[in-house]
């Protein structure tokens, strides 16, 4: 009866010390943000460049993408010979090239919204206490044969159709190494809003004391949207800012 009885204590006091050192939310993303370089270096990119290939419907096409602090992007793809603006956003509106006309058009109020909730360069986890942005684990999942912690970010509602809306996404951390591999987000606008859609990162590599994911893939429905892989990654270089303004016509 003593033998069980201590037994029974030392598992007790186990659990106990499992439960006191179960990471929190935050505890999960102050290690993620260390692991890929740390606060400081993270808060000292000021712009991005990268050189890609994405495969999509059938085609692989070579693409361009800009990042600019605080909230600038861009990205070119060539097409048939032609260079497209596929999006590109100054930080409040957006705009993008019509495959029809090949003509640059602004984008509607409610996607440039969207797209100023969505800018978080150069990580959307550097200053989300600043953002009003708020934390909280879901759990555990099994994402792709990793186990992952699921984290819920939830951003100040955003109004689409005059409607108040919730904003949202899950983030899935691999256990192991401690960085997603996985972002579940849903449509906010749009004929396919409400339906989610799963972006997945892999092959994380070091740039300038920063780790940046050079495979990321998107996923709705269980269907490929897109397949996009990094071969040339540069920092700080110098991006004008007028290379994001909507060409007006002359």
């Amino acid at each position: 009866m003593k033998k069980a009885f201590v037994l029974c204590f030392a598992l007790l006091a186990l659990t106990g010390l499992q439960g006191l050192y179960a990471q929190t939310a935050e505890e999960i993303v102050e290690n993620y943000l260390e692991n890929i370089g740390g606060r400081e270096k993270l808060a000292a990119l000021k712009s991005v460049k990268m050189t890609a290939k994405v495969k999509t419907q059938g085609m692989e096409l070579p693409v361009t993408m800009y990042q600019k602090a605080p909230g600038k992007q861009r990205m070119d793809l060539i097409f048939q010979g032609q260079k497209i603006t596929q999006m590109c956003f100054d930080g409040e509106q957006g705009w993008s090239t019509n495959f029809m006309t090949m003509e640059a058009e602004k984008w509607d109020a409610e996607q440039s919204l969207v797209m100023q909730t969505e800018m978080d360069f150069p990580n959307p986890f550097l200053n989300y206490k600043e953002k009003g942005h708020t934390l909280s684990l879901e759990g555990e999942e099994t994402i792709e044969g990793a186990e992952c912690y699921k984290i819920k970010v939830v951003k100040q509602p955003i109004v689409i159709d005059g409607q108040s809306e919730e904003n949202f996404s899950f983030h899935y951390f691999d256990k192991e190494s401690l960085v997603p591999i996985m972002q579940r987000d849903f449509a906010k606008v749009g004929p396919m809003k409400g339906q989610a859609s799963e972006t997945y990162f892999s092959d994380y590599q070091e740039v300038a004391g920063v780790y940046f994911p050079y495979s990321v893939s998107q996923k709705m429905n269980g269907q490929s949207i897109f397949a996009f892989s990094v071969e040339e990654l540069a920092v700080n270089e110098e991006l004008e800012d007028a290379m994001f303004a909507f060409p007006e016509k002359k």
